[in-house]
């Protein structure tokens, strides 16, 4: 079966773009959260994820293009969206900034339910006619079955809301938490303050996740966790230890961290340099901090020690 992001690189043989973000809305919260990026700057990022949804409620499209519900594009309809397109702050602020000229804008959903939308950018003007958003509405179906699938396959989504300096489980969603340790709010906490995503793993008992969060500028983070197994056999205390070369601690500073023995974390660190296929410990820390192959901790020591963890 074919992934978002498969579906997303067979739409260049249909037509040209420069960027690319594709984001999901959980149905309790409303929240739109990023699946997908590719070419856009942080501050492109930020401004599409965030302050589109904002801006332009679902059904947009029927606004911009009443007679054939054609994807809106800044070249030919952002004179007919509400605001005008092209005089708010994501095109001024931020894609002109980042050097895209036009843009073009899908939304997905399957029957009645919505799904969310994709963004495409483009840094030529022009690039998305009448032509080009005839073959996007064609093909947005291939999306709207993947982002399905994947919703319907696996994967929980949690939103978390600012409470007295820390996060905790909106209470309409506790139903979808119980299987999660409120350790997880906490690790999460220590996210930049600021909009930022994180990528890496969690894990529950003998359950893992691949996670992935992305905090919004009201502080309120939205997470996304899908069963995955751990990269490499790496078994959990492996995968713990890991993430703690990270930081750069000694074989006793983790110990006292996972309140293990010097020896356990140093045998733990022989055998994970093994299933790696290297020799050195700082080696592993550059591969679990390029891959995202951490379990962020409680103490916010992880995300602290390499900013680019969370951007």
């Amino acid at each position: 079966m074919f992934s978002l992001g498969d579906r997303i690189q067979s739409l260049r043989s249909l037509f040209h773009f420069d960027a690319v973000q594709l984001l999901g809305c959980t149905p309790q919260s409303r929240t739109h959260l990023e699946l997908h990026c590719e070419g856009y700057n942080l501050n492109c990022a930020s401004a599409l994820g965030t302050g589109f949804p904002q801006i332009y409620a679902p059904g947009f499209t029927a606004q911009a293009s009443p007679q054939d519900l054609l994807p809106p594009s800044i070249s030919e309809c952002s004179d007919t969206m509400d605001p005008p397109f092209r005089s708010t702050a994501i095109y001024t602020d931020a894609l002109l900034r980042g050097g895209f000229q036009d843009g073009m804008t899908v939304e997905l959903q399957r029957g009645d339910s919505y799904l969310g939308m994709i963004h495409f950018s483009s840094q030529q003007a022009g690039s998305f006619n009448r032509h080009v958003r005839t073959l996007a509405l064609g093909a947005k179906v291939l999306l709207e079955e993947a982002m399905q699938n994947m919703a319907s396959q696996n994967g929980i989504v949690l939103h978390l809301i600012p409470q007295a300096g820390g996060l905790v489980l909106r209470d309409d969603l506790l139903s979808n938490a119980a299987q999660f340790s409120p350790t997880l709010p906490k690790a999460l906490s220590f996210m930049s303050q600021e909009t930022s995503t994180l990528q890496a793993f969690w894990l529950e008992g003998k359950r893992s996740y691949r996670l992935q969060a992305q905090r919004f500028p009201k502080g309120d983070v939205l997470v996304r966790l899908v069963p995955t197994p751990l990269p490499a056999m790496l078994s959990a205390k492996e995968m713990h230890v890991l993430g703690w070369l990270v930081t750069g601690y000694t074989d006793r500073e983790i110990a006292a961290s996972l309140f293990l023995s010097e020896r356990t974390v140093h045998s733990h660190v022989t055998s994970l340099l093994r299933k790696l296929g290297i020799t050195r410990r700082t080696e592993a820390a550059v591969t679990a901090a390029l891959n995202h192959w951490y379990v962020p901790d409680a103490q916010g020591a992880i995300l602290a020690a390499v900013p680019g963890l969370c951007h």
